[in-house]
């Protein structure tokens, strides 16, 4: 992979002639100009890098969420804010429940159910979610939906049709070796099926 203009470290005297190459002088300004044009590229790919939220520091991170106005989640990793920097500019209009879905997974990190039922929008996942504080999800999403729609998230844990569609004696289920927490929280049925 070729790097870009301001990956590379500058190089002054391939820029002089040869003879001159070898003159302390010219060693000395080297030196400096390559020092200081280092320093200037290195700002120059933060710059670039704080231009797209997927490469942003921590700098750029807090300038999209004042563009966005968006609040900072409390846990505040850098790639949790990136997430949600992505949600929010994921979530121009037309909304629809697939929009909305692609949105909830770029935040939490993990595949959702989503279901509207009496004025209510339950989000159901299962898994690790990348961020604990969804506070600042639930915000984009109560800018985003309509005002008479409430928003549930849960956790959807295995309930016992779930596991009789598995088709498991208790010798099988036995020998998966899962812990009691592991069977409730149902991830492994969910890997089960992906791989399938």
């Amino acid at each position: 992979m070729s790097k870009t203009f301001y990956q590379q470290s500058s190089d002054y005297l391939s820029c002089v002639p040869e003879f001159w190459r070898r003159l302390p002088q010219i060693q000395a300004i080297a030196g400096a100009c390559c020092q200081e044009l280092d320093r200037r590229l290195e700002r120059a790919g933060r710059i670039i890098d704080n231009r797209f939220p997927s490469t942003v520091n921590e700098e750029g991170a807090a300038r999209w969420e004042q563009l966005l106005g968006l609040t900072t989640p409390r846990d505040g990793t850098l790639q949790g804010r990136r997430d949600q920097i992505r949600a929010c500019l994921m979530s121009k209009p037309p909304i629809n429940l697939r929009a909305l879905e692609v949105i909830i997974e770029a935040y939490m990190g993990v595949q959702v159910q989503m279901e509207v039922e009496n004025y209510l929008l339950s989000i159901t996942y299962r898994g690790e979610i990348r961020q604990k504080d969804l506070a600042p999800l639930m915000e984009t999403l109560y800018r985003l939906i309509p005002a008479n729609l409430l928003v549930q998230i849960a956790y959807a844990y295995l309930i016992w049709d779930e596991l009789d569609q598995q088709n498991l004696t208790w010798d099988q289920l036995d020998a998966k070796g899962l812990s009691v927490e592991e069977l409730e929280m149902g991830t492994w049925v969910t890997e089960q099926k992906t791989t399938s």
